[in-house]
């Protein structure tokens, strides 16, 4: 039965640990803040349970060593489901494309903006996107329909005004 507690409890403040870590990143320090109450509150018990015990039972060791590899997977899988933050989508493609998927992404509600470039071969339109991350795939999906895209995808960790819609592109 103690085995099963420290696993479980230690699988829980790895997973709240490393979706702490990535609040951090984004700069949400008061969700940041509120989760490293609950890891290092867990994270004392349960240590100082492990440690008292270690001497007549190493198993407790294991059992600690498992649940840690285990909860740093299920952190990434429970951040990765929740999305949070916002990121980028810059589209380079031809005219015709790129005017197409604008029209589509504004008929949507969506704020794009859109400027001249120049590649190897020879002029493009970049198209400019913000959306929040649980809408990249939506987004990716539609962008799949055309042929000459360059896309990239990166995360905002601020932005101040502007429009960004939390809806699905693809319904």
């Amino acid at each position: 039965m103690i085995y099963a507690i420290i696993f479980f409890a230690k699988l829980f403040e790895v997973a709240v640990t490393t979706v702490r870590l990535v609040l951090t990143t984004r700069g949400n320090r008061i969700a940041a803040s509120v989760l490293s109450a609950v890891e290092i509150t867990i994270w004392i018990i349960l240590t100082s349970t492990v440690l008292l015990g270690l001497a007549d039972d190493p198993m407790r060791a294991v059992a600690f060593g498992a649940a840690f590899v285990v909860g740093i997977f299920l952190g990434i899988v429970v951040e990765d489901k929740l999305a949070l933050g916002l990121q980028q989508i810059e589209v380079i493609t031809n005219f015709e494309e790129a005017k197409e998927i604008t029209n589509i992404l504004r008929e949507k509600g969506y704020g794009v903006t859109t400027f001249d470039c120049e590649g190897r071969e020879g002029k493009k339109l970049a198209v400019n996107l913000k959306v929040h991350r649980k809408d990249v795939p939506a987004t990716m999906k539609m962008l799949r329909e055309y042929d000459q895209l360059f896309v990239t995808v990166s995360d905002i960790r601020s932005l101040s005004r502007g429009i960004i819609e939390r809806r699905l592109i693809m319904k």
